[in-house]
């Protein structure tokens, strides 16, 4: 009880410091070293005594501390995050879990707390008291007008319609994940892992599982090298292992671009074995499909035919063979294990369709094994040759102002094609001597369009021949880029010389984006050849880049990247329940589409009876012959009783 008032007032007393974005410094550099003392003291390990020590009471005191100031905004600093990193090393479980728990889910937690508060600040401000049976006075009416302010804020605020802010000031003002501001995340993952491989049986394994997964996020967000760790999660990879699709969520977390290919193809080959075989059920072959398919999204390097013959050992692995075997999957009877062998199709279609045989490819793959797409060998990366779509930018820019151009000289042509005539007659006239005013510029007016002449800049020009020749060559006979009729190397130069030349806004770079995705799509489907040329010809070229588009990501949430649900790589034999709030907006948007139904006339006559009082409905034919036929149903159930218990009497014979 002592301990738990003097937590709640340490913690008070800290908020109140450093509430209303007033922050004393020495005060809060003071606790927290003090606090971090205190958790790296704890060195001793105290697992077998049943009692606690002081220390480790302290320690687990102290982190329970931090974290609740940090999911309270108060610490979000650097200094927070060191001693949790402290903590998660600690020899204490409870404070070491505590720790782990917090670098996991504190950006769940905080995302909860902010829609918790703005769901009660709603409800605050709906509950208005309008003082219905109390007295008006002057005071009450200037409350209640306060409070429908308050609530047209609120809800103007909820709504979005206020939001006059720069879309990227509002996301820089979200709070940075905790997992990423750590100083040294090797560093802690070594020590981690080296106690996770030592404990053996000494911890329990659900704390075993914890601090896998925080050592794979480690791995996963800051893209370390922890190679130990690989041969370390085929331990856990049983059919019958206990949590083991947390296990394959947590090694999908463990892998990024900078992994060995030779450390993954262990485990495909344990993930192969022991869940894609036809002894094992239906549900275990999806995830097993679903884990491969996981891994190979975040490992491209891992489908490179040549990086798997280079390979030698244990670690050789057709790669090729593997892919086709699994996309032979797609026509298993089990529905779930077709669901993902389809899936698993699709991904190498995107990615590396020549793995595949040609009618497994599509229309996609097809388009994209012409196209030569492939993925990049371990340790290669594209160059950028300057801003990803400037090219692109420049051809489109060209082609826009061309066609504007055109509108315009077509309009003035038809505005003035009986203009030519009258300046020809009136031409003709002056010359036949009619006697009509000319006017004549003097001398002085000469000299003033020469000195005006003399002080405009002279247009620049290029000096040297061969540039000029490339420039002409890029161009068309109307002085528009066409990209198709250039290699890869001009394309490249272009677009750097157009990032260099050119400040770009935040329109430009949403247009860039909105190019690179329809080159994308033109490189997967072709048909989207034939949809461009259509549009060409009816006009509609630019209508599918308007300005006006502008999707920002609604999602108010923090991402974080690296982590990974096991939900996701589960099997889909069902369709997944939908939760609550799924459930009540699926429903406020049906009864929206029903009311937005609009039928000619009035409201019919039932609406109109529902809407009528009972009295005036009372004696109307319908309720009349509603009751005549409830009284006859009622008199024959009546009948039949009576008629029953009649027969059902001993009949007595008269004497």
């Amino acid at each position: 009880g002592l301990r738990e008032l003097l937590y709640r007032h340490v913690v008070n007393d800290v908020r109140n410091i450093n509430k209303k974005g007033r922050q004393d410094e020495k005060v809060n550099r003071s606790i927290q070293s003090f606090l971090h003392r205190v958790v790296s003291s704890n060195n001793v390990s105290t697992e077998g005594n049943e009692e606690e020590s002081a220390t480790d009471i302290a320690a687990k005191r102290a982190t329970d501390m931090v974290c609740e100031l940090y999911r309270r905004g108060v610490w979000t600093d650097e200094r927070s995050v060191a001693i949790l990193a402290s903590a998660a090393t600690s020899s204490n479980s409870t404070a070491m879990c505590r720790a782990m728990r917090f670098f996991l889910n504190i950006e769940e937690k905080m995302a909860e707390d902010k829609a918790r508060d703005e769901d009660d600040e709603w409800f605050g401000s709906n509950q208005i008291d309008f003082h219905q049976h109390s007295r008006k006075t002057k005071s009450r009416l200037r409350q209640v007008g306060r409070q429908i302010k308050n609530r047209k804020k609120t809800q103007q605020k909820r709504e979005g319609e206020n939001d006059t802010e720069d879309q990227g000031v509002e996301q820089s003002k979200k709070l940075y994940p905790a997992i990423e501001m750590l100083r040294d995340p090797q560093g802690l993952a070594e020590a981690v892992f080296k106690r996770l491989r030592g404990a053996g049986s000494s911890k329990k394994y659900e704390v075993k599982l914890l601090m896998i997964n925080f050592v794979t996020r480690l791995v996963g967000n800051h893209e370390l090298l922890l190679l130990p760790l690989y041969p370390f999660l085929q331990r856990y990879m049983g059919g019958h292992q206990r949590d083991v699709t947390g296990i394959l969520a947590y090694t999908v977390q463990a892998c990024h671009e900078y992994v060995p290919p030779d450390e993954i193809y262990g485990i495909l080959k344990t993930i192969a074995h022991n869940f894609i075989t036809e002894r094992c059920s239906g549900e275990q072959m999806a995830v097993g499909i679903n884990a491969a398919r996981a891994i190979c999204t975040r490992v491209p390097s891992v489908l490179s035919v040549e990086d798997s013959q280079e390979s030698s050992g244990s670690s050789v692995m057709d790669i090729e063979a593997f892919a086709r075997d699994l996309a032979a999957y797609a026509k298993h009877r089990d529905r779930s294990v077709s669901i993902s062998g389809r899936t698993w199709t699709n991904f190498i279609r995107e990615v590396y369709p020549s793995l595949l045989q040609g009618k497994d490819r599509g229309s996609v793959g097809s388009a994209l094994h012409r196209a030569g797409e492939k993925p990049l060998r371990y340790g290669e990366q594209k160059v950028a040759a300057g801003v990803a779509g400037a090219d692109l930018l420049a051809e489109y820019e060209a082609r826009k102002a061309l066609a504007k151009n055109k509108t315009i000289d077509g309009d003035e042509s038809d505005q003035n094609g009986d203009g030519i005539q009258e300046e020809k007659m009136n031409d003709e006239a002056s010359d036949d001597g009619s006697g009509e005013w000319v006017d004549v510029k003097d001398k002085e007016d000469e000299t003033e369009v020469e000195e005006d002449s003399d002080n405009e800049a002279p247009q620049l020009m290029l000096l040297n021949d061969d540039e000029k020749e490339q420039k002409e060559e890029e161009t068309d006979a109307d002085g528009v880029i066409d990209l198709s009729k250039m290699s890869e190397k001009e394309r490249k130069r272009l677009q750097q010389e157009v990032s260099s030349t050119r400040v770009f806004s935040t329109a430009d770079f949403d247009r860039m984006r909105k190019l690179v995705e329809r080159e994308q799509r033109a490189k997967r489907d072709p048909r989207e050849a034939a949809r461009r040329k259509r549009a060409i010809a009816a006009g509609k070229e630019f209508e599918e880049l308007s300005d006006d588009d502008s999707d920002f990501d609604s999602d108010e949430g923090i991402r974080i990247s690296g982590a990974v649900n096991p939900g996701d790589i589960m099997a889909d034999v069902k369709k997944k329940r939908i939760s609550k709030a799924e459930k009540l907006e699926k429903i406020v948007a049906g009864r929206e589409k029903f009311e937005s139904k609009s039928r000619d006339g009035g409201s019919t006559n039932i609406e109109k009876t529902r809407k009528k009082n009972f009295q005036m409905t009372k004696y109307a034919f319908a309720s009349r012959q509603k009751r005549s036929e409830k009284d006859s149903v009622r008199q024959l159930r009546k009948g039949k009783s009576l008629k029953h218990d009649r027969d059902a009497k001993k009949r007595r014979r008269k004497l």
